[in-house]
C-alpha cells in the first residue's frame, strides 16, 4: 500500500496497526482480571515504509473498545468489569521528494 500510494504522487500516507490488545476473564465470583497483551513490533514495518520514501510525521494513539463483561461481586459490593480491545496506533507519513 504504502509502495502504491507513493508512485500515484501522494503527499501523505496514513496506516493503522495494533499495538497491544487488553483481554481478560470474569468468575463467578465477580472479581476480574484483565491481560495486556504486546502486538509484535512495528519498528520494522515503519521502517519499510520509510524505505519506500515516507517519512514518519506524526503518532496517534486510541484505545478501541471491542467489549465488556460486568460481574457481581459475592464477598463484597460493586461488580468485577473486565474490558476486551486494543490499542492501535495511527501513523502519518510525509512524502519525503525523494
Amino acid at each position: 500500500m504504502a509502495e502504491s500510494a507513493y508512485k500515484n504522487g501522494d503527499e501523505f500516507f496514513q496506516v493503522e496497526m495494533e499495538v497491544s490488545s487488553l483481554a481478560g476473564s470474569h468468575s463467578s465470583f465477580g472479581s476480574s482480571e484483565n491481560v495486556l497483551v504486546q502486538a509484535s513490533s512495528t519498528a520494522v514495518t515503519l521502517g519499510q515504509i520509510e524505505a519506500v520514501g515516507w517519512h514518519l510525521e506524526h503518532t496517534g494513539y486510541v484505545f478501541v473498545e471491542t467489549g465488556s463483561t460486568s460481574t457481581n461481586r459475592v464477598l463484597a459490593t460493586g461488580q468485577g468489569v473486565v474490558t476486551r480491545g486494543h490499542v492501535a496506533g495511527i501513523y502519518l507519513f510525509r512524502r519525503t521528494g525523494q
